[in-house]
């Protein structure tokens, strides 16, 4: 592929706020080097080596960001989780989250946040993100929790019946801390074993068996050790948030994003937004597992599920209302298959967020709630070429993300990984050439 390539007569969205506009995008390498206004060839931009892609008649935008996923979560649905990691080898779990990871990107999302679900010592998400990273697979820019950090007997440490000795290999990726030296000490395996961010959970949860919404994971002592370690590592925290006390302690220790967030309160989302701290949305998830009723494998999930369900809109709604910035998130695993994200943007609708917000939690936001900004979540000069081309406007109708077949091509550091024809008929690879592009897209040079 050259140099050089010309994204030309696209309609595009830049993730900036801001009504689609005509224009032109210059890829230089990985590299956006500029986009104009309008569609007329300006000289002064072209290049003689580079080669035009005429996009008449699609939506460009940025690739979209999940700020929550487990991609170690087994590929059949129907399998209870926690079993699966107790059965399968290091070697199948890398495998599955590769196959995830490679689903997820088909999708349109181009970078993603791996919140947990590693075996402890033998972090799987690591070792995807370098394979991607090094054109062995086709996948999303993953970012690395490297497991989660729980207390004993907190959220995602009760998956195992207690009397079972839990081995590094069998882990659910929540590593058990007590006291604060252990916790800063979790912290810096996890930042050794490379990950790119740091997990916690201060709340128990709706999947885990023992515990609840309202539960209170972590003291206040813990809590500041582990972000404190973190921090001066230039780690972000994310924790793991149902119930308001849980929500506010994490929010008054320094964390940087709260997951879920279902019980928040007004004084609590104002100090989230004074401090800027990010809320990362997952409504739909609570509510496929309601869906899935008694062939849920985990029943006393359904009751805490009820729980969650409507409490996260209402805090959806008053976050949004208080100034704190709402990222994007599904915690894709089972109940929302990685690769199928994109039902939380249709779930998102009914709390009354426009496309435009929700667009936005999905790129520009979501690239600030996960630190790289800058780097990802616009069409702006000097950005990462993270790009998806499409049939339709999303703005117009946001459920065109949802239908595969709308999204014909999508583009991971200047280079096209994934491509569709007009039968629905999905082709990858490691970079497809211009013209390939174009003879697939039925598109003029």
């Amino acid at each position: 592929m050259p140099s050089h390539i010309v994204i030309e007569n696209a309609l595009i969205f830049d993730g900036m706020g801001r009504e689609v506009f005509w224009g032109k995008i210059g890829i230089d390498g990985k590299n956006i080097s500029y986009v104009e206004k309008d569609s007329a060839r300006n000289n002064n931009s072209m290049r003689e080596d580079c080669e035009l892609i005429d996009a008449s008649g699609y939506t460009v935008m940025p690739g979209l960001i999940d700020c929550h996923v487990h991609l170690v979560s087994p590929w059949n649905t129907k399998m209870h989780e926690p079993y699966w990691k107790l059965i399968s080898s290091p070697s199948s779990k890398v495998l599955t989250a590769a196959a995830n990871a490679n689903r997820t990107l088909a999708s349109g999302f181009t970078t993603v946040r791996n919140c947990g679900g590693t075996s402890w010592y033998l972090p799987e998400d690591v070792h995807v993100r370098d394979s991607i990273a090094a054109d062995m697979l086709i996948g999303p820019r993953v970012w690395s929790s490297a497991g989660g950090i729980t207390m004993t007997g907190g959220h995602g440490d009760r998956a195992y019946p207690a009397y079972m000795i839990q081995h590094p290999e069998i882990g659910c990726g929540v590593q058990p801390a007590d006291g604060a030296d252990a916790c800063r000490h979790a912290v810096r395996e996890r930042i050794k074993y490379g990950a790119d961010f740091i997990k916690i959970y201060t709340t128990g949860g709706v999947s885990t068996p023992g515990d609840g919404p309202h539960s209170q994971d972590f003291t206040m002592d813990e809590l500041r050790a582990i972000i404190d370690e973190a921090h001066s590592h230039e780690k972000r925290v994310g924790t793991h948030a149902q119930g308001l006390a849980g929500i506010r302690k994490a929010v008054l220790a320094g964390v940087d994003t709260v997951e879920h967030g279902s019980f928040l309160d007004t004084e609590t989302a104002d100090e989230m937004a004074h401090r800027g701290v990010f809320l990362v949305t997952t409504l739909r998830v609570f509510e496929e597992i309601l869906k899935r009723g008694a062939s849920y494998p985990n029943p006393d999930a359904l009751r805490k599920a009820k729980m969650v369900c409507d409490a996260q809109r209402n805090a959806l709604i008053l976050a949004k209302d208080r100034g704190v910035t709402l990222a994007f998130g599904t915690d894709a695993s089972q109940s929302i298959r990685n690769g199928d994200n994109a039902a939380e943007l249709m779930e998102l609708m009914t709390c009354g967020f426009s496309p435009m917000d929700i667009l936005l939690m999905a790129t520009r936001d979501a690239a600030r709630a996960i630190g790289l900004q800058g780097k990802i979540g616009t069409v702006t000069e000097g950005q990462l070429a993270d790009l998806i081309l499409l049939q339709k406007n999303p703005l117009e109708d946001i459920g065109v993300l949802s239908e595969r077949a709308n999204i014909r091509c999508v583009m991971y550091e200047g280079n096209a990984k994934i491509l569709r024809d007009g039968q629905g008929n999905e082709y990858q690879s490691a970079c497809f050439p211009a013209d390939a592009i174009r003879s697939i897209l039925k598109l003029k040079a």
